[in-house]
């Protein structure tokens, strides 16, 4: 089964809502992390110091995370217009519709992601 050009349209406008509000979110956490050095005049103790890299560091991770995400989901736009988004990048069997609408980026089907789980948490990182 492959995708209807329909179809395509709805994960491509689902994937650019995301990608839009990624990076308003990536901008915003990046702003808020640079603020608080800003706001630190070096009148503060290292009480202050100490919360101020702590809030940065929780911006700066929730904004490394967003943007993973941001380039999983640019990584299916370019296999949407190379033709290949839909199909399993392991097994190259046809992921289905309900799952690609409920996880855009996925790029393996189920069981190909179940496998990939598991020896992640086995071995560690992919």
């Amino acid at each position: 089964m492959s995708l209807s050009e329909a179809q395509l349209e709805q994960i491509v406008a689902q994937i650019r809502g995301r990608l839009a509000v990624l990076e308003e979110e990536i901008a915003r956490k990046l702003g808020e992390s640079a603020e608080g050095f800003s706001s630190f005049d070096g009148v503060g103790d290292a009480g202050d110091l100490s919360s101020i890299l702590t809030e940065s560091e929780v911006d700066l991770s929730e904004a490394r995370r967003d943007v993973d995400e941001w380039r999983a989901l640019r990584a299916s736009l370019r296999r949407i217009e190379e033709g290949t988004y839909g199909v399993c990048t392991e097994c190259g069997v046809d992921i289905p519709f309900e799952r690609l609408t409920a996880a855009p980026l996925a790029h393996r089907c189920i069981d190909c992601q179940a496998v990939a789980e598991k020896r992640e948490r086995t071995f560690g990182t992919e």
